[in-house]
């Protein structure tokens, strides 16, 4: 496996899992990424900030994609229904997905691992978010010893977490 940084000339493939990932969440019934959110725009935006991140086999097949932002997240400032772990600076991830022929093979923990241990270089905790249907992101989620701190809202409601690194 390799952790590292997407490139430009990923953004197609990027773009085609996240294509994917919505179509799944859909199926699912979890109203989540429905609304053309995230995009081809999204990665291409990600990638030029230097945020985007990849997870590959050895042979360089991108299993899983995610956003790694240090600068905060808006939405974040007006959390409702309970309060941060944390009051400063924080790592968040984003637009977490896993290619379709790789689910449920672990590599979204994976990604989730290898994601911490970069912000815990930089930041001493780490916070995410999911809406309140996406049962499988929760269950990741609390399994990486995430709290539950409230409410925000990203298009709709979303469950909000955070988690100390280096505890």
């Amino acid at each position: 496996m390799i952790f590292r940084r997407a490139e430009t000339r990923e953004i197609d493939t990027i773009a085609e899992i996240i294509a994917s990932a919505s179509s799944r969440l859909g199926a699912a019934g979890v109203d989540q990424w429905q609304r053309g959110y995230p995009n081809r725009g999204s990665v291409e935006r990600d990638v030029e900030a230097k945020v985007g991140r990849v997870l590959t086999l050895d042979s360089g097949e991108i299993v899983a994609y995610g956003a790694l932002i240090y600068t905060g997240e808006p939405a974040y400032n007006d959390l409702t229904g309970g309060e941060w772990l944390s009051k400063g600076e924080y790592a968040v991830i984003h637009r977490l997905c896993v290619a379709s022929g790789h689910i449920g093979q672990g590599y979204s923990r994976c990604f989730m691992l290898h994601v911490q241990a970069e912000a815990s270089e930089n930041v001493a905790s780490m916070r995410i978010d999911t809406h309140p249907e996406n049962k499988i992101m929760q269950s990741l989620i609390s399994s990486l010893g995430y709290t539950y701190c409230g409410d925000v809202v990203i298009e709709s409601r979303r469950l909000a977490y955070e988690k100390w690194l280096n505890e």
